[in-house]
């Protein structure tokens, strides 16, 4: 077996090792930072949900991995999970692009580890067996990985029509229409429709199910994020909380309650629908998938978890590590100005990825 894969997918295989070789799952607060006084023991780890899966078992007072399926039944040392995953770690720090890791393929078939990543369509990356000293439950949570050793990881891809969301251009001379749609930049474009005195008013999103998932959220959701896009791409903030910054004060919905963080708290809840579970193009059930949360390998190697049940620092995790991005044009088919029945109407499109 040689794998041939990038620093986030490696990551993947990293995480797992090193899980079982610390035997413990840290939380973090917001900021990355780790509680080391805050952690679940690991009692067991599943690469993924089939039924015949291979599982790893944390014998603590033993210091060692039982690895058992039904085509093995082992024992290793869980200084034999620490070593190979600084190994791997060291690795996957050298490596550019895609590449085969020479060494780690041994290992995996040792302990029937087949596969450096889940599919790209699973939302939970990894699934772990938790004891929770707090309740004393012992919950299977699926999680999802994101890795900053590699490229930065996107929270919401751009899908098309499934995340356009469409504006309505009023008191613009459509003799400027050609040249709107020349400019490059956005920043560019808006200077030239707010210099003109044009309006932009948000009208909806491209697609239904896009705006059924926000609506199944809150009610407003939909036109808070179509104002979070207009203070993106006219190049007034870039990170959800430089942009959620401007939206307080703008206040587009009138809510007229400073003492409160309104905005933040309903951004924050789309961040973490979409962080579990939800997607744009799909109708949503309100169902979690990564049920267990984040885990997220630093820069230098350290791993922190943001469980579910840990919700305030999973939300603080997401809001301060996130920012909007522009994908391509072409691909996704807006940012130029159309006309509709004798109107104009400009798309943004929505994604958002991870902070380095």
């Amino acid at each position: 077996m040689s794998a041939s894969k990038n620093k986030g997918e490696w990551s993947e295989l990293y995480t797992f090792l090193k899980l079982l070789g610390d035997g413990r799952l840290y939380c973090g607060d917001g900021r990355l930072n780790r509680y080391d006084d805050r952690f679940y023991p690991i009692l067991e780890v599943f690469r993924n949900d089939a039924p015949d899966r291979v599982s790893y078992k944390v014998q603590a007072a033993k210091n060692n991995i039982l690895v058992s399926g039904e085509k093995i039944e082992m024992e290793v040392s869980q200084e034999r999970f620490r070593t190979e995953s600084i190994r791997l770690l060291n690795y996957i720090k050298k490596i550019k692009g895609s590449e085969s890791i020479n060494g780690v393929e041994q290992f995996m078939d040792e302990i029937k580890c087949e596969k450096v990543c889940a599919k790209s369509q699973d939302k939970a990356d990894i699934r772990i067996v938790i004891h929770n000293l707090h309740t004393g439950s012992k919950p299977e949570l699926g999680y999802s990985i994101k890795s900053k050793l590699g490229a930065d990881s996107t929270l919401i891809n751009a899908s098309g029509d499934a995340t356009n969301f469409v504006y309505q251009i009023g008191n613009f001379d459509k003799s400027l229409v050609d040249k709107f749609n020349i400019l490059k930049h956005f920043k560019d474009k808006f200077e030239l429709l707010y210099s003109n005195g044009a309006s932009v008013s948000f009208v909806g999103t491209a697609k239904q199910s896009l705006h059924n998932n926000l609506t199944m959220l809150d009610l407003g959701l939909e036109r808070i994020i179509a104002e979070c896009l207009v203070y993106y791409y006219s190049r007034q903030a870039r990170t959800i909380e430089g942009v959620c910054s401007i939206l307080s004060q703008m206040d587009p919905l009138q809510i007229n309650c400073p003492e409160q963080p309104i905005y933040e708290y309903k951004i924050k809840q789309f961040l973490l629908a979409f962080a579990l579970g939800m997607t744009a193009a799909k109708p949503w059930q309100g169902k979690f998938n990564a049920n267990g949360g984040y885990i997220v390998v630093k820069e230098d190697g350290d791993v922190v978890c943001y469980h579910f049940f840990d919700r305030n620092d999973l939300e603080d995790y997401l809001f301060y590590n996130t920012r909007f991005e522009t994908p391509s044009l072409n691909r996704h088919k807006f940012g130029s100005l159309y006309e509709e029945n004798g109107a104009l109407y400009l798309k943004l499109n929505l994604q958002i990825r991870f902070i380095k």
